[in-house]
C-alpha cells in the first residue's frame, strides 16, 4: 500500500507534466519516497516547476480526504483506511520540506528564480537542503541512541537529502547553461517579454552577469565606465554569444571596444 501511494504521488506529477507537454522519462520508487524524470528544462520555466512540483503532494491530499470519507461513511476496512490516510498525510507533508530532491525543495528554487536567477536559487536551495539534512541528521543519531539502534529511518532519510543537494549542488553548471540556452530563445518564444536592465561595470565579468538573468523576463546590460558614463548596451542575446564565444572569464570592456 505504501509504495501504491508513493506510485500515485507521482503519477501527480505525470499528469501535471503532461498538461504542460513534458514527457516524463521514467518514475524511480524508493523505500521512503519517489522520484519522476522529467525531460527538458523545466527549472527554467518557475511557474511550471511549480505546478508540477506541488501535483504530488496535492495528489496526497485528495486522496486523504478520499479515505477520509470513504472512513466516515463506513464502506471498506477501517484499519486500512486509517493507514491509508496516515501515510498519504506524512507522505504529502514530507515533500513539502524545502529540501531537494523533494517537492518543497523544487517549488522553494522556483521562487527564488524568480528573484535570483536559476544559478543562485539552486546555490541557496541546496544549501538549505543541506543544512535540513543535517539537522535531520543530528536528530536521526539521538533517535537511534535512544532506541538502541532500532530507530534509523530518519538517519537514513537524513543522508539521502544530504546526498541529494550535494548532487544537484553540483550539477548546478549544467543547469544553469541549459538554462541560458533556453534564455537566448526566449523572448522569441514568447513573442512578449518585460525588459529587465542590469547596470555593470566595464570591469565586470561575463558570467557574473548572467548570474542575474531571472526567467520570463528580458535583459538589457547597461555597461558602465570609470567616469559613471554609460558605455555601452548589449542584449542578453548578445552577452550569452560573447560569453560562449569568448569565455566566461571576459570583462564587459572588451565588448564595448568591440562595438566602437
Amino acid at each position: 500500500m505504501i509504495f501504491s501511494i508513493v506510485f500515485l504521488h507521482e503519477m501527480g506529477h505525470v499528469v501535471a507534466a503532461a498538461g504542460y507537454g513534458l514527457r516524463v522519462q521514467e518514475i524511480e520508487l524508493l523505500p521512503f519516497g519517489g522520484v519522476a524524470r522529467i525531460e527538458g528544462d523545466i527549472a527554467s520555466a518557475p511557474v511550471t516547476e511549480t505546478y508540477v512540483a506541488a501535483a504530488g503532494p496535492l495528489t496526497n491530499a485528495f486522496l486523504a480526504l478520499l479515505g477520509y470519507l470513504l472512513y466516515r461513511l463506513g464502506i471498506g476496512n477501517r484499519y486500512w483506511l486509517g493507514f491509508f490516510i496516515q501515510w498519504n498525510i506524512m507522505l504529502g507533508a514530507f515533500n513539502l520540506l524545502p529540501a531537494f530532491p523533494l517537492d518543497g525543495g523544487r517549488v522553494l528554487r522556483a521562487f527564488l528564480s524568480l528573484n535570483r536567477g536559476v544559478k543562485r536559487a539552486t546555490e541557496d536551495a541546496a544549501a538549505l537542503s543541506q543544512a535540513l539534512g543535517a539537522a535531520m541528521a543530528v536528530a536521526g543519531a539521538y533517535f537511534w541512541f535512544s532506541s538502541g539502534g532500532q530507530d534509523i529511518n530518519c538517519f537514513v532519510v537524513a543522508l539521502f537529502l544530504i546526498y541529494a543537494a550535494a548532487k544537484e549542488k553540483g550539477s548546478v553548471m549544467f543547469v544553469f547553461m541549459k538554462f541560458l540556452t533556453r534564455k537566448k530563445e526566449e523572448l522569441f518564444r514568447e513573442g512578449i517579454l518585460l525588459v529587465r536592465q542590469v547596470a555593470a561595470l566595464e570591469s565586470s565579468r561575463l558570467k557574473d552577469v548572467v548570474k542575474n538573468f531571472v526567467p520570463r523576463k528580458y535583459h538589457l546590460v547597461v555597461v558602465i565606465g570609470k567616469d559613471h558614463l554609460v558605455k555601452g548596451t548589449f542584449t542578453e542575446g548578445e552577452i550569452i554569444d560573447e560569453m560562449v564565444r569568448r569565455g566566461p572569464e571576459t570583462p564587459l570592456g572588451l565588448l564595448t571596444l568591440k562595438k566602437k
